[in-house]
């Protein structure tokens, strides 16, 4: 395509009607015309405007002045990362280097970011997952009430909440408007809410106060077990027919029906703690917690004991949900598909990388803008 000689320019700038300045030669990446890679060549006008000087002028399908791909090559890629595909995978497809695949979709989640605005958020959870197999968190901040991820940072210190907040603040949002904060019962994130969001009531979500009860009686369980099958690898591989009566005797010993009181008792804790759940009121609830780490401290179970005393520095914030009744579900779930996306692409290479695909899978982000100037356009 080229531009006829002596046609006028619309200037980008103030949309008015100006003249030529001159042309220059760029290209863009199309979707590919029967199997064949396709290239758009146009010799694009530059206007000359006496008010706001010499700017090149916008194509009709390009998104923005500096992309070097087409509207419609743009949409579809976004639609196919949407799907679940992996970048590699739709490098492949679309036959483009990864690499300029990732900066297309940078720049997509930028600008939608930039329009979504969080002026509204009132509402959170802070929760944290697993870049890497073995190697660092990444920490997430979710709007619970437009159930959508706003904000991703690396870490999960006490100065991971600071960053999240930077960041929400960077996107219409504010800090101070923030009324309630769902998290888990790591202490760096709660100092971290205590200083960055003093205002914000905290509650501690149930999902946590139930996994690490679980974890501790699942450790009681197997201590147990280690304790009492040290030395009796040969009780269990030989017939009854074979053993001395020593080795009789100590399988007797070793009966399950005989074997697991402590493992009995954590497990009796568990039914306490669901029915502390189970209290209509935070009054009733408070009770009910309260005789729960009495039982627990005078237990003669450490792990119980480790437990009551977590559950006890956390009461408030434990005791805030019959107020609330928020929880952090929604993150729980985000993290399922944060590790699918994870998995399917291996890993990342970068935190960048992983950054813009949880916000393009989760964010919740509106591409209606890429989408209408595809279909307007081809």
């Amino acid at each position: 395509m080229a531009h006829r000689k002596g046609q006028a320019a619309e200037c980008p700038v103030c949309h008015r009607k100006r003249g030529t300045y001159d042309t220059r030669e760029r290209t863009w990446r199309h979707l590919d015309i029967w199997q064949y890679e396709t290239i758009v060549h146009c010799a694009v006008p530059r206007a000359d405007c006496p008010e706001d000087g010499v700017h090149a002028c916008r194509m009709p399908w390009e998104v923005r002045p500096s992309s070097h791909f087409t509207a419609l090559f743009e949409a579809q890629v976004i639609v196919m990362a949407l799907s679940g595909m992996a970048v590699t995978a739709i490098a492949h497809l679309v036959h483009e280097t990864d690499a300029r695949i990732w900066r297309l979709l940078g720049k997509a989640v930028a600008e939608a970011r930039d329009a979504a605005g969080y002026s509204d958020v009132v509402r959170v959870g802070i929760d944290d997952t697993a870049r890497r197999r073995g190697q660092s968190c990444i920490s997430i901040m979710a709007d619970l009430d437009g159930q959508r991820v706003i904000a991703v940072t690396e870490g999960r210190d006490k100065g991971a909440v600071g960053r999240l907040c930077g960041e929400l603040e960077g996107h219409g949002g504010d800090r101070t408007k923030v009324q309630e904060v769902t998290r888990d019962m790591a202490e760096a994130c709660s100092l971290g809410v205590a200083a960055e969001m003093p205002q914000a009531v905290q509650t501690v979500d149930r999902f946590h106060v139930v996994q690490l009860l679980n974890r501790a009686i699942d450790h009681v369980r197997c201590a147990k077990k280690r304790r009492q099958l040290a030395g009796t690898k040969y009780v269990w591989l030989q017939g009854k027919e074979s053993l001395t009566e020593r080795q009789l005797a100590k399988r007797e010993e070793l009966d399950p029906a005989k074997t697991h009181l402590r493992t009995a008792r954590a497990c009796q804790m568990g039914e306490a703690l669901q029915d502390v759940y189970s209290c209509a009121g935070r009054e009733s609830a408070a009770r009910a917690l309260d005789r729960l780490c009495s039982w627990m401290m005078h237990s003669n179970v450490r792990e119980m004991k480790t437990v009551a005393r977590t559950l006890r520095k956390e009461r408030e914030g434990i005791l805030n949900w019959w107020k609330r009744g928020s929880t952090n579900s929604f993150l729980e779930g985000l993290n399922s598909v944060v590790q699918s996306v994870r998995s399917a692409a291996r890993g990342f290479r970068s935190i960048a990388y992983f950054r813009t695909m949880i916000f393009l899978r989760l964010g919740r982000l509106d591409f209606t803008a890429q989408k209408k100037l595809a279909c307007a356009t081809h």
